[in-house]
């Protein structure tokens, strides 16, 4: 039976997905509890590696397993074996050619900033705190984003993508009280692209320049960019599979969603 999960984590408490030695990642902590739940050794797949510090609140799992657990069981007992900074919100079974990643239509992801320039101790590590920002600039800037482009400008150097295009479905930025909120969707995304994305809208504001991220994706340059934005504010919040029925996306908890996407 291979079985999906609907996963929220948050990223403060683990050094990313993948599993690695000495360190304590979502993978190695979810497998260590699918596998006592399903009494068998498992490997899970994720529709995204997200990066230590990232969060998400709708990741995707998949695992392989010859145990028969009624759904709601494998809910409630991985819970029940993972720290609450990990939750499953939801387990469905798929089709055995259903691959995490590879089947992936689009992927989304949340960003937020905080710009009353002064440091909330309950959002530290879960925000970016900036300058005043300019949300409207922003969000015009983000347009020249839309659409299949190279991406190089905005690609981390460690990248091991055979191809810089990517196609960003919608780029949209938002104000809700003191965040600002930045809502990107692609069918893929390099490595910290959205984090650079962040750091071309963010830097535009206090510019005043709307040009700069499209100075920069026509450049294809990365070195024409600042430093990458950090983790903190970044949330997978949404992965889409085509046609098949998943639970409707989530955002971080203290975030109002967005009524015009």
């Amino acid at each position: 039976m291979r079985v999906a999960l609907g996963v929220a984590y948050d990223g403060l408490h683990f050094h990313g997905w993948q599993k690695q030695k000495n360190t304590i990642t979502v993978q190695a902590v979810l497998e260590d509890a699918v596998s006592r739940v399903a009494n068998e050794p498992v490997h899970c797949q994720a529709a995204g590696r997200t990066d230590a510090g990232v969060h998400a609140t709708g990741q995707v799992v998949v695992f392989e397993t010859s145990a028969e657990r009624d759904l709601d069981a494998w809910r409630r007992g991985v819970n029940a074996l993972t720290p609450a900074s990990i939750n499953i919100h939801w387990v469905q079974v798929v089709a055995g050619s259903f691959h995490a990643r590879y089947s992936a239509t689009a992927r989304r992801y949340t960003y937020v900033l905080d710009d009353r320039g002064v440091r909330d101790p309950f959002l530290t590590g879960r925000v970016w705190f900036s300058q005043t920002l300019d949300a409207d600039l922003m969000h015009r800037s983000a347009q020249s984003l839309v659409g299949e482009h190279d991406f190089s400008g905005f690609r981390a150097s460690g990248c091991q993508s055979l191809t810089p295009m990517r196609r960003v479905n919608f780029c949209q930025v938002r104000r809700q009280d003191h965040l600002v909120i930045i809502e990107i969707e692609a069918n893929a995304f390099l490595l910290h692209m959205v984090r650079n994305v962040v750091r071309a809208l963010h830097d535009a504001s206090l510019t005043g320049d709307p040009d700069h991220p499209g100075s920069i994706l026509e450049g294809r340059d990365r070195r024409l960019l600042g430093p990458t934005a950090p983790p903190d504010g970044l949330y997978l919040t949404c992965v889409s599979y085509g046609d098949l029925d998943m639970p409707k996306a989530l955002e971080p908890s203290f975030v109002t969603a967005s009524t015009t996407l």
